[in-house]
């Protein structure tokens, strides 16, 4: 598909993302399955699981993604965990798991989930609890792991488990099937915002495999898991782009059309000055997320680097700008029908997505040393 009828077709997409939809799935926390499959039969998972994709692809990716945050953050966090969780697969899966769940997967026709965090290992990955022991004809899988996205609408689970010694190098990826004996899934209640991105906590008690469940090798998990630190962070970013957009969006409209003093309230230099810092701080975003984008798409020595800088701005800025959004709406910020407190939430959620910030700052210091 060329660059142009992609656009067309995704921009006609978005036209059909309008209030009433939005509201009706984050009121009743719907998942939106068939809009994550027709934005997925685009062919823009492609993009990124590609590798003779086109030209710019994780750019593309990245922005599209901002394009559907910017009318529905829990459709884009959507597009971007199916594409995530659909990443090891593509390059680590043997040719069977790749004939069974690779197409579905691509097109939105079955759901994944990536099935890492744990209560006591969210980002220490080493102090993993969860255990595969091996049995005669394969692995026997016990452990919870929390918040996971698409969890109670999942088909395909990736769970990450300890099959040897301590430390990252003994980790293990499996692909477990929904109705695998054992695993059982046990919906969260709705947070601030996401409602139409339902999550859950996964149990598995026992859950036998065989070793075709395996995928990559065993023992090197963390080679499966290594998109969740590039590609994992450009998604979250583009999703913070697209909120961020429709938060200062809102914004100016509120203050161009609310007036105090016989003046629009954006003369206000109070009103003015936090909304030209919030479009300033997107805009550096927009492109700090752009270059690394390229990075991670190339492989540059750098791109783990990038991604850690672009996830921390790019959901710093969605922040702001969501902030700013309500002071400048005020007390209509509280009106049912208004979304920026929705924004809020959502943008603090995105803070502690794919690795807290704390996280990231963390990342990107540790990689800084190599600078010198």
């Amino acid at each position: 598909m060329s660059a142009a009828s992609f656009d067309a077709e995704l921009a006609a997409l978005l036209e059909e993302i309008t209030p009433d939809v939005v509201e009706h799935h984050e009121r009743s926390g719907a998942h939106p399955g068939k809009l994550l499959a027709r934005v997925l039969g685009t062919g823009l998972a492609g993009c990124v699981l590609d590798p003779a994709g086109p030209p710019g692809g994780r750019w593309r990716f990245a922005a599209a993604v901002a394009a559907i945050a910017e009318r529905w953050t829990a459709l884009a966090e959507s597009v971007h965990l199916q594409v995530l969780a659909t990443c090891g697969l593509a390059e680590h899966g043997t040719a069977g798991q790749r004939e069974r769940y690779l197409d579905g997967l691509r097109s939105g026709t079955l759901v994944a989930a990536n099935c890492l965090n744990e209560r006591e290992a969210g980002s220490d990955l080493a102090a993993m609890t969860t255990a595969a022991t091996r049995t005669a004809d394969g692995y026997e899988i016990s452990g919870v792991k929390e918040w996971i996205g698409h969890a109670p609408v999942a088909d395909v689970f990736n769970v990450y488990a300890k099959t040897s010694g301590g430390g990252l190098g003994g980790i293990t990826c499996f692909l477990l099937d929904a109705g695998a004996p054992g695993l059982t899934v046990r919906e969260r209640a709705k947070v601030a915002g996401l409602g139409g991105l339902p999550a859950g906590d996964v149990h598995l008690d026992r859950v036998r495999v065989g070793p075709e469940a395996v995928l990559g090798r065993a023992g090197r998990g963390i080679r499966v898991a290594h998109p969740l630190f590039t590609q994992g962070r450009i998604g979250i970013a583009g999703c913070a782009l697209g909120l961020g957009r429709a938060a200062l969006r809102r914004a100016v409209a509120h203050a161009s059309a609310h007036h105090q003093f016989g003046r629009p309230i954006l003369e206000f230099q109070g009103i003015a000055f936090p909304i030209a810092e919030a479009s300033t701080e997107l805009a550096a975003a927009r492109a700090l997320v752009r270059v690394a984008a390229e990075a991670v798409e190339h492989g540059g020595g750098d791109a783990e680097l990038l991604a850690a800088q672009a996830k921390l701005k790019a959901t710093t800025a969605a922040s702001q700008a969501a902030a700013v959004a309500v002071r400048v709406l005020g007390s209509r910020a509280y009106d049912e029908d208004e979304p920026a407190l929705r924004w809020a939430g959502e943008a603090r959620l995105l803070e502690l997505l794919q690795g807290t910030n704390e996280i990231q700052k963390i990342a990107i210091s540790s990689r800084l040393k190599f600078l010198g």
